[in-house]
């Protein structure tokens, strides 16, 4: 009894498996994130000079790096994915004939409100996404923009504030441009 319980049980998890995977494999709308974990993976092997610029509140610094730990740097534009479980049906999609955007449906309370994607000439492509929480603690604004061209990433931006209740607003800009 005890054996027929174990292969059952055994059988039920090959099945569960399966299935997730199978779940994950789709995607309704565009792979940000295995976009940007692919760029990940270029920028760590290339190991490029960025010229990179950090802006909060007045004071400004700009500086020219190679170690830049690209799955920190990168990591917001992974939060802004649309293909979480949860967002699935939490987006209009908008098809133009030089890109696509997808908007949060008014019903929904989600960070991301858009995610915009549109070629440039022929081989650039823009993504730009506009992040918002607030609740009674904070409130946060992000917009996030990057430049891809032969499909590798050429420059990113990410604008913002953050604002905490009892605390004045901190405005925020990083940028980096890669040399090539």
């Amino acid at each position: 009894m005890k054996q027929i319980f174990c292969v059952l049980l055994l059988l039920i998890l090959v099945i569960s498996c399966n299935s997730e995977s199978k779940i994950q494999q789709s995607k309704k709308y565009f792979d940000l994130k295995g976009l940007i974990e692919k760029q990940i993976k270029i920028l760590n092997a290339q190991k490029p000079i960025v010229e990179k610029s950090i802006m909060i509140a007045d004071s400004a610094e700009n500086q020219f790096v190679n170690t830049i730990d690209w799955a920190k740097e990168l990591e917001l534009f992974i939060q802004a994915d649309l293909n979480k479980p949860a967002f699935v049906q939490s987006y209009q999609v908008d098809s133009f004939s030089m890109g696509v955007r997808y908007t949060l449906k008014n019903t929904e309370k989600l960070p991301v409100k858009y995610l915009n994607m549109r070629r440039i000439g022929e081989d650039g492509i823009s993504i730009e996404a506009f992040m918002s929480k607030d609740n009674y603690l904070y409130q946060t604004e992000r917009t996030l923009k990057f430049f891809l061209r032969n499909s590798q990433i050429v420059d990113y931006q990410i604008d913002g504030f953050q604002k905490i209740i009892f605390g004045d607003k901190k405005v925020f800009r990083i940028k980096g441009i890669i040399q090539q």
